[in-house]
């Protein structure tokens, strides 16, 4: 097998220079001499020697992406939001020269035990992180890590991207009670401990507060935010289980359930139900109704999480470790005026 050196030498050029093309540095160096290495690179079949790399630069090129699994045969991916964040997040890391390696836990103590053995440069959760657990994994890590949906402002070694979550929340509320709704409902994973859902359930309750609508405590609906909840939900809200004329989901997966079940049982969104959800899936404009959602730049939070996970490998001065990105309301068909 064809070595670093070998293809230098065959194509005239240095083993800085091949290995600066492998990694995608390609700034100093001219079209001709990238064509001729990427040529001979496909030629010998050559693949980097990580271990290799690892032990010569102390730098593995991994970087591991976490996410939360509450059930051990449980396939993260079907959540189309997950899938979408992880496609970004791969990419920005494949262009930067790392390589990306996930994996999914239940306990802190599974992500300690990970990070001692996997000799990783870098590492990003994508799902939300309760403070205590966020505070452990920081003071036994020794790589830098970035939080992605998590909220602790109370430990300066945290490093997180989020979005404007609470806006999210108050905002879907104002416009469904600019549509003459008063009977709204909040449905989602609620817990003092969930600062994303809890963060959006604020926002719902400022805004009923502000229009004096009186909270119904009936009206917050604790639920997981899967399809299938949803389907029961809606099933519920046409068998008129629940006294509400519209309801804020926080999840568009939990709308879109919400939806079907409704339309089961003979509930037609939006002449019967509005519904809004949150995250702006591309599977919103693809269903009939087209829901009508809190929109979350997922592209921008995955560039800002993987430069800020770059910047503190490299040692770079972070300005800010906390970016909060803004939200705002895609108007589709899922909500009507109450008449």
């Amino acid at each position: 097998m064809a070595t670093l050196k070998d293809i230098a030498i065959e194509a005239g050029v240095s083993i800085m220079t091949v290995s600066n093309v492998i990694n995608g540095k390609h700034s100093k160096v001219s079209d001709q001499t990238i064509t001729s290495i990427q040529e001979l690179v496909k030629k010998y079949n050559y693949v980097p020697n990580l271990s290799a790399r690892s032990l010569s630069k102390k730098s593995s090129k991994l970087i591991a992406i976490f996410i939360n699994s509450y059930e051990a045969k449980q396939n993260l991916f079907k959540d189309p939001y997950i899938s979408e964040l992880f496609g970004e997040l791969e990419s920005l890391i494949r262009q930067s020269g790392y390589y990306a390696i996930i994996r999914s836990v239940e306990t802190v103590e599974n992500v300690s035990t990970i990070l001692h053995n996997w000799n990783v440069d870098g590492a990003i959760f994508i799902s939300q992180q309760p403070k205590e657990a966020m505070n452990e994994i920081l003071e036994h890590s020794k790589c830098p890590i970035v939080f992605i949906d998590s909220y602790n402002n109370d430990n300066p070694k945290a490093i997180m991207v989020g979005v404007n979550d609470y806006k999210g929340g108050y905002i879907a509320t104002k416009y469904l009670i600019s549509n003459g709704h008063r009977k709204i409902a909040f449905a989602g994973c609620y817990s003092e401990t969930n600062e994303i859902v809890s963060q959006r359930y604020q926002g719902y309750r400022k805004a009923l507060e502000e229009s004096n609508i009186p909270y119904v405590e009936e009206n917050l609906i604790n639920t997981f935010t899967r399809y299938e909840d949803g389907i029961n939900i809606g099933r519920d809200m046409a068998n008129h289980n629940y006294d509400v004329s519209a309801v804020f989901a926080a999840a568009d997966l939990l709308a879109l359930g919400i939806i079907e079940g409704a339309r089961i049982n003979g509930c037609v969104v939006p002449n019967d139900l509005s519904v809004i959800g949150f995250d702006n899936l591309d599977l919103c404009s693809l269903v009939t109704p087209k829901l009508t959602t809190v929109s979350q730049d997922v592209k921008k939070k995955a560039e800002s999480a993987v430069n800020l996970l770059l910047d503190a490998i490299n040692q770079v001065d972070i300005p800010s470790q906390n970016i909060t990105l803004d939200v705002q309301l895609e108007v589709r068909q899922t909500v009507q005026k109450k008449v």
